[in-house]
């Protein structure tokens, strides 16, 4: 295999969150044009995408916990597999692979993957404890902008970015996320059109405090008023799952508020959701919105940094809503309601283009012939 046709690529685990989905498909994208790829794990616990690699692409678990127990094995495994080109899809594993380079001379160019807008990671590190805001803080800053090129998701992020680093000028590009593969393939096997709504609101994501699903609780709260047959579904775990549930109950609204769990598949409940409500704090380029809309669902979303105003084209796939306005979220979701979806099925899927996993390769591709 020639050295331009070799890539690994670095996650955490292969557990079902957005970043894990996008580079499962990147993955198997670039193995399906002819690439080399090799994708490192930290381990294999909770690898709920395992059956969505490819079996084109080799799967390399360092079999540790935690990130800082990885240098050694990671080093042990590049070496090995003689890459010269990574893509990480972690904050924390980019700086150890600038580590690897600074300290050991190892020598391969690095392309990271920004996950989140960046100056709100870093406001939400300083309000944390001594430890991570006077060391991890600033080392996280140090190294992280040591690598050869950063890829953002959206325009809004990399503007983010290059103004918390103008150094960085010259060695960012934007490449948002695809539709993911399996949701192409069931659009194409499947008439999204012909499928009947159900009478609730779906919100999809950790339950963590990025995540803020308890502003959707409230807004569903009120919206209950006027629509009692309606219900939410929320489908995700996290550490929050008990508060989110409190919230709930104390709002009264627990009998109409489905805490479904981690779900593999969520295709079923898009489907069928009269509208996907995201109410995050902050967003890298959500993939909940674009799958969404892609399954014919419209989407109700908090205008925060980043993404959405990328995405939702008012009337025609959603609504972007004023960020962090329980107010304005619940007409939205009453819109939906007495009006339905906004624009056709077909109407919501054009504005998608650009965005399918071909067109995204390409600008990988691109990328990497650097």
């Amino acid at each position: 295999m020639k050295k331009d046709k070799q890539v690994a690529l670095l996650l955490s685990s292969l557990g079902g969150g957005g970043a894990e989905g996008v580079c499962v498909n990147i993955a198997n994208g670039l193995a399906e044009r002819g690439y080399d790829v090799d994708l490192i794990v930290l381990n294999m616990v909770d690898a709920s995408y395992k059956l969505r690699v490819s079996t084109r692409v080799n799967i390399v678990s360092l079999d540790v916990g935690r990130i800082r127990f990885a240098f050694f094995p990671l080093i042990k495994i590049l070496k090995k597999i003689g890459v010269n080109k990574v893509i990480v899809f972690n904050y924390e594993l980019t700086v150890l692979v600038n580590l690897l380079r600074l300290f050991l001379r190892f020598e391969c160019v690095v392309f990271s993957r920004n996950i989140n807008t960046m100056s709100v990671r870093f406001a939400e590190m300083g309000g944390s404890s001594f430890w991570v805001r006077r060391f991890l803080n600033p080392f996280l800053y140090r190294f992280y902008f040591k690598s050869d090129f950063i890829i953002n998701q959206c325009r809004a992020m990399e503007q983010d970015l290059l103004e918390l680093c103008p150094e960085l000028i010259g060695r960012t590009c934007v490449i948002y996320n695809p539709v993911a593969k399996h949701i192409e393939e069931y659009v194409a096997d499947n008439d999204v059109s012909a499928i009947d709504k159900e009478d609730y609101f779906l919100c999809v994501g950790r339950l963590e405090a990025q995540k803020a699903f308890h502003y959707a609780i409230h807004a569903f709260h009120d919206v209950l008023k006027d629509y009692p047959y309606v219900r939410m579904k929320i489908i995700g775990k996290g550490s929050l799952e008990r508060d989110l549930k409190k919230l709930a109950a104390d709002l009264g609204v627990e009998g109409s508020v489905d805490f479904e769990g981690f779900k593999e598949n969520v295709i079923p409940y898009y489907i069928k959701a009269r509208a996907t409500v995201l109410t995050s704090l902050y967003e890298g380029f959500p993939n909940v919105l674009l799958e969404s809309i892609a399954l014919g669902t419209p989407v109700l979303a908090f205008d925060c940094p980043s993404g959405p105003k990328e995405i939702v084209v008012d009337g025609v796939n959603g609504w972007l809503i004023n960020y962090q306005d329980v107010d304005g979220l619940a007409r939205s979701m009453r819109k939906v309601l007495s009006e339905g979806r906004g624009g056709s099925v077909d109407e919501l899927r054009s504005t998608l283009k650009g965005l399918t996993i071909d067109d995204v390769l390409d600008n990988y591709e691109e990328l990497l012939a650097r």
